[in-house]
């Protein structure tokens, strides 16, 4: 499998995660509103807590199966998903509006991160390129 077609899938699905968890957030929970899951259990979950489980899932996938595309857009996403909440949650908040004040806040940082992870996965392939044109 070439390097460009993992880096086009594993950039393509960490930008899914950043829309699909922040449309997800303006739709739905913007109001202040909590999640199904949240209101039986009590636990606060988020989709750091999701992308988590994700990126668990994928990187078994790889060590005992392969890296096809598949493990290879599971990881994007669970990283997006992961990496969407991480700078909002370097902030303290003051309960749920709090949480979704940074969250909203933090728009800007959070694309440069994703724009920053995507440059480092553009650096791993042209090496990886390059390592397989000299074999």
């Amino acid at each position: 499998m070439r390097a460009l077609n993992k880096f086009i899938v594993f950039s393509g699905f960490l930008f899914l995660a950043l829309f699909f968890w922040r449309l997800n957030v303006l739709l739905f929970y913007n109001d202040g509103g909590i999640s199904l899951l949240r209101e039986l259990t009590g636990l606060t979950i988020h989709h750091y807590h999701y992308g988590l489980l994700i990126v668990l899932m994928a990187s078994l996938l790889i060590i005992f199966f392969r890296n096809g595309l598949f493990s290879v857009g599971l990881m994007g996403f669970g990283l997006g998903s992961v990496f969407d909440s991480f700078i909002s949650r370097l902030f303290r908040n003051s309960g749920r509006m709090g949480e979704i004040i940074n969250y909203n806040n933090a728009i800007i940082p959070t694309t440069i991160l994703f724009f920053i992870i995507v440059l480092m996965a553009g650096i791993f392939c042209l090496m990886e390129s390059k390592n397989r044109k000299s074999l």
